[in-house]
């Protein structure tokens, strides 16, 4: 029942944003094209035509967008930064498709205006009526009631965690407290209706949806008669998971494996509709990279290759996403001894950690200098991109050498796939000396990472490489 709760809930707000767009656009082409413009015959092909343009937009929007976050902890003006930012981006979405799919003639921009500011004002007012209607639909009487199962020390904690993430439809109505006589109490504000002898009775006369047993165990094995006498009386019963308790820090959820239940662990779980476009994202930007990689390479080869003979390709084994092992392309920008005379230049190291980062280099070639400070050399990765071994944006993958001698937590930092570019690349490379605080930066990307994160690091590389802050 709950998991159905929160699908109708997604479906109204589905509904009610999806129903917006159509209103908006509708009122946008009768004000600009009809009132404005004074077009009074428009054809009901490109109405249609234009329909699902924007329709489609707003599918592909919230796939990027999570519309239903906090939907009922939003205050109204939070609800219209939360519409302004979703229709800004829906906009967005809505050029890019004009422009691929050649409809300047057909969707003005007037239209496509007027469209994105009625439908800001729409949404957040639906937004506001859909969230009283549900509220309200769900009164005292209708709300899921709760009865929490649960013992002295617990009470309070658990009851101001339900409160402060409570939800629209379910209501603690009662506590039975097993281990101590408190009835006729009340803790938080809610009455304490029974102890351990009477928890069953109480159940049984009165008017409740849902249990919720929250007590220490250790095997679940004397709590099994209990579960099954309310489950008898028709009853959803919740049981806290107490070995979740001890590790308040990690990202959890009960999964499946076969038909085995399992706690999942994981520092973070990552959206797997975001992952599919950031791939999506990967290939499109793989593609352009590769064109400009042919181009580049007709103008850097033949200096390249006069001053030091040998590959034009370096290709190198790194380390990828949890320790698989690739092999990375880029433009040689050293001469063709350099991995045998890295082992003189060792103690001319100046980074502190498993990399290795020395000024004036003297394995880099001049053409190699130039091209590092431009990040030329960095072009044929799009190879690397286009076959799944790396991202457009995400860490940088350690040598064999480095990963050899990392720390259980370093490893941490290739829980993704590796980056041509990421946080470390634009928040000052060429003066960062410590590897723990490259790896300070990964984590603080593969904690924070969302699709506009991406963009921003991607943005910034632009203008990194730009000013000529390069690699040494």
């Amino acid at each position: 029942m709950h998991q159905n709760r929160e699908k109708t809930q997604d479906l109204m707000i589905f509904a009610v944003d999806a129903l917006s767009v159509l209103v908006s656009y509708i009122l946008a082409t009768y004000l600009w094209v009809v009132l404005y413009r004074g077009q009074l015959q428009y054809s009901r092909d490109t109405m249609l035509d234009n329909m699902g343009i924007f329709l489609f937009s707003f599918l592909a929007t919230i796939l990027f967008f999570n519309v239903n976050k906090e939907f009922f902890k939003r205050g109204p003006f939070t609800e219209f930064l939360h519409c302004l930012k979703m229709n800004l981006l829906f906009a967005a979405v809505v050029s890019v498709l004009i422009v691929i799919k050649g409809s300047f003639g057909t969707i003005s921009r007037g239209v496509l205006v007027c469209t994105v500011l009625i439908n800001i004002a729409l949404m957040c007012i639906s937004h506001i009526l859909l969230r009283r209607y549900m509220i309200n639909l769900y009164n005292d009487k209708k709300k899921v009631r709760i009865f929490l199962v649960t013992t002295v020390d617990r009470a309070n904690r658990v009851l101001a965690s339900m409160h402060r993430n409570s939800e629209w439809y379910s209501n603690v109505t009662g506590i039975a407290i097993i281990d101590d006589n408190l009835k006729g109490t009340e803790i938080c504000n809610v009455p304490v209706v029974a102890g351990f002898k009477d928890m069953m009775e109480y159940a049984k006369k009165e008017a409740v949806d849902e249990i919720f047993i929250n007590v220490p165990y250790n095997t679940g094995k004397s709590l099994k008669d209990v579960i099954m006498e309310f489950e008898d009386m028709g009853v959803t019963v919740h049981l806290n998971i107490e070995v979740l308790e001890n590790f308040a820090g990690f990202d959890k959820k009960v999964d499946m494996l076969g038909d085995i239940p399992v706690i999942t662990f994981a520092n973070t779980f990552f959206d797997y509709n975001k992952l599919i476009i950031k791939r999506a994202i990967d290939i499109i930007g793989g593609l352009v990279g590769i064109v400009f990689t042919i181009i580049i390479t007709i103008f850097i080869a033949p200096p390249l290759l006069l001053e030091s003979p040998g590959p034009l390709i370096f290709k190198q084994k790194r380390v990828g996403k949890n320790g698989r092992y690739f092999y990375m392309y880029k433009f040689r920008s050293m001469y063709k001894d350099a991995e045998a005379r890295k082992k003189e230049l060792m103690d001319k190291n100046e980074m502190n950690g498993l990399m290795f980062k020395m000024t004036d280099d003297p394995r880099i070639t001049k053409v190699g200098k130039f091209i590092r400070k431009t990040s030329l050399d960095e072009f044929p990765q799009f190879f690397n991109v286009l076959k799944g071994d790396m991202s457009l944006v995400g860490t940088r993958p350690p040598t064999v050498d480095e990963f050899k001698k990392y720390e259980g937590y370093h490893k941490r930092r290739l829980s993704i796939k590796p980056g041509i570019t990421g946080m470390w690349q634009v928040s000052g490379r060429s003066s960062i000396e410590d590897f723990e605080e490259v790896v300070k930066l990964d984590l603080e990307y593969i904690d924070n990472w969302c699709l506009a994160l991406d963009f921003k690091i991607l943005l910034k590389t632009v203008a990194v490489i730009f000013v000529g802050r390069g690699a040494k």
